[in-house]
């Protein structure tokens, strides 16, 4: 798959888990097209990130990648500002 600068995940491609049915951890990017990026976050931000990721481990036994909470949030600020017009 080749894969574009700039290209955004879809609702159904991020919404990929990033573990499989056997419980066995897969490439939750796999079949999305993505793109890589650096970026600076305050240290508290990771922490908060980090504290999500516990906090589903505890729930659901599974703990999320902090890419796809990153996607998540970027997916929410994309939207508001989308119905803001």
């Amino acid at each position: 798959m080749t894969r574009q600068r700039g290209t955004r995940t879809t609702e159904a491609q991020s919404s990929v888990g990033s573990f499989s049915d056997n419980g066995k951890k897969v490439n939750r990017f796999m079949n999305a097209e993505t793109a890589k990026v650096t970026l600076y976050v305050r240290p508290d931000q990771v922490v908060a990130i980090e504290e999500i990721q516990l906090e589903q481990r505890r729930r659901t036994g599974r703990r999320p990648d902090k890419s796809a909470l990153v996607q998540e949030a970027l997916d929410l600020l994309i939207q508001k500002y989308s119905e803001q017009g």
